[in-house]
């Protein structure tokens, strides 16, 4: 089932305008297949920890974030170069490029910097128009203290779980590491309202207005639009273009009216026409807006799916009328290719498992300027895979599952 809603005069002009200079649905849609080859593996000992992030950045190399705190990893097994219990293995730096033929081009970042304070749980990376990168944040919620005892008796007397931490700031480095600012404080207080960010998920840019949008996020409910110089707050705003609200929402209910305010914001993308495309994963829904906040539509895919939500990230096709819009679904593990002007959803691909065109914990995407496609998987999934653009055709199948290449007997 799919909700598709138009509201208000401006949001209807918009939609009709799009409407007559759109792309018309001529039944066909981009056809991928994975390459399994890419990137080339890492240096040993070096491992990816969860990768939370990725940007095609636009000279065409593939910047990913990934977290990389000790207690991500097994002491056993994972990281004994850091434990010094044996020779495997050392986690990768936060921020790793790679090449556009997957050859690793540098890594950087991450926690102990000593200069800067690296987010607790980063989440979201953007390269800007002048070649700057952009990192996020999100939240992780620590152990309760104590355990159990003989016959699963408390170790402990009860006591309420620690509160989650958020990050609440977000880092602007140059491309080879170096910070430039900090915006927001570290160890602050998430506010919709305020200047201190919740968990800010991703970003897109505007070169043209100077500003960057950002997915705020994890803790905040809003999406934040910054000076992209300064990084000084210029506007936000909530689901259907209301105030940020903090309050609580109660569980996702598919069959409840339509949440008002923002469950899980996870995505900002700035169209070529001036559209921002907000994903909303808590309320497994895809909420379009004008660059001021004006709601336009919005399009609920697998409403039923509840846990972490269906809407992850999106990215855009690379032609100039980004014909085709791209869905990561972490929780489903596909990627759904909708046909933008209408947003319906025209085909999926990818199965759950941790071979080539499986996912495992699906998160960020984006798309190269060939029309590739490259997907981030968070978690225990921990890699990055390429899929490859092979041409146009009509719809394979309503899904088409795991994208082998041909001449491994995939579709």
């Amino acid at each position: 089932m799919k909700r598709l809603i138009v509201r208000g005069a401006a949001g209807l002009a918009v939609a009709v305008m799009a409407a007559s200079c759109a792309p018309s649905d001529d039944g066909t849609v981009p056809l991928f297949e994975v390459d399994a080859l890419w990137p080339q593996p890492l240096e040993y000992p070096n491992i990816l920890g969860p990768v939370s992030g990725i940007d095609v950045a636009p000279d065409g190399n593939v910047l990913i974030v990934t977290m990389s705190a000790r207690e991500l990893f097994s002491a056993a097994n994972e990281i004994n170069t850091l434990t010094g219990t044996g020779e495997c293995c050392t986690p990768v730096a936060g921020v790793v490029e790679f090449g556009a033929d997957g050859s690793l081009v540098r890594q950087w970042g991450g926690p102990d910097q000593g200069d800067y304070q690296w987010p607790v749980r980063p989440h979201g990376i953007g390269v800007d128009p002048e070649g700057n990168v952009w990192i996020g944040g999100g939240w992780y919620q620590p152990a309760t203290p104590g355990g159990r005892g003989r016959g699963g008796a408390p170790a402990t007397p009860p006591s309420p779980p620690p509160a989650a931490v958020y990050d609440t700031h977000i880092l602007k480095f140059s491309r080879e590491g170096q910070l430039i600012a900090t915006y927001g404080t570290p160890g602050g207080t998430p506010n919709s309202t305020g200047s201190s960010f919740g968990g800010a998920a991703d970003f897109s840019f505007d070169a043209g207005a100077n500003e960057v949008y950002v997915a705020d996020g994890y803790a905040n409910r809003r999406v934040a639009v910054l000076d992209m110089a300064t990084g000084e707050v210029k506007r936000s705003w909530g689901a259907y273009g209301n105030a940020p609200d903090d309050a609580p929402l109660g569980p996702y209910d598919p069959n409840a009216p339509p949440a008002q305010q923002f469950r899980t914001v996870t995505c900002a993308e700035v169209s070529n026409d001036g559209l921002v495309y907000v994903c909303d994963q808590g309320n497994n829904r895809i909420q379009v807006f004008e660059t001021d906040g004006t709601f336009v539509e919005e399009v609920v895919i697998a409403p039923n799916t509840r846990l972490n939500g269906t809407v992850r990230d999106i990215a855009f096709s690379e032609d100039d009328d980004q014909r085709w819009l791209f869905v990561t679904d972490g929780t489903n593990e596909r990627v759904y290719i909708l046909f933008r002007p209408t947003l319906e959803v025209k085909t999926s691909f990818g199965v759950g498992g941790r071979y080539p065109s499986h996912f495992r914990q699906l998160g960020g995407i984006d798309v190269d300027a060939q029309g590739n496609l490259y997907t981030a998987e968070d978690g225990q999934g921990r890699r990055v895979q390429k899929f490859v653009r092979i041409g146009t055709g009509p719809v394979p199948a309503e899904h088409q599952g795991a994208l082998y290449p041909q001449s491994a007997g995939g579709m």
